[in-house]
């Protein structure tokens, strides 16, 4: 079984997932969003991320998506966010995580730089037999892979339900 990350912009949505349990690499998945403005990527959403039947979701316990928050205004997020959450099976958990929140769960501040982020998530200890080329992640798959690791966490300590 594997735990996924989500995290999103009104352009890309990356999704990452790592194991429950055991030993394994993260597996990015990255869907861009199509479209002249934020409100016809978002309607794109249904075309771009896999659906409830998809085998993406196949293997997978939980979800953390992150919830925006912040100075820059949520409309065009909350209306992406809804598109995703109607795409994710309705058998299995999703739990909203905010920015600070999901930083404090995997170690880190909760005001912590996109920098410092990316750093925790390429450090995260993996077996020798797997070899992740982190240059090619950007800032939201490393995001993505961070919500994960405390969706996980949150699991572990029963603090999801």
């Amino acid at each position: 079984m594997r735990v996924a990350g989500i995290d999103y912009s009104s352009r890309f949505v990356d999704v990452v997932t790592v194991p429950y349990e055991g030993a394994g690499a993260p597996v990015w998945h990255r869907f861009p969003l199509v479209g002249a403005d934020a409100f016809d990527r978002a309607r794109s959403v249904a075309d771009s991320v896999p659906g409830r039947s998809s085998v993406l979701w196949d293997d997978v316990l939980a979800v953390g998506i992150e919830h925006p928050g912040g100075n820059h205004g949520t409309g065009a997020l909350l209306r992406v966010q809804g598109a995703i959450l109607a795409r994710i099976p309705a058998r299995m958990l999703v739990h909203p995580l905010p920015p600070g929140k999901w930083r404090k769960l995997v170690g880190i501040k909760g005001n912590a730089t996109k920098t410092e982020a990316a750093n925790r998530s390429i450090n995260e200890p993996l077996p020798s037999r797997y070899v992740i080329d982190w240059g090619r992640w950007p800032q939201d798959a490393h995001d993505a892979h961070l919500i994960a690791l405390a969706t996980r966490s949150l699991i572990d300590t029963k603090q999801a339900a």
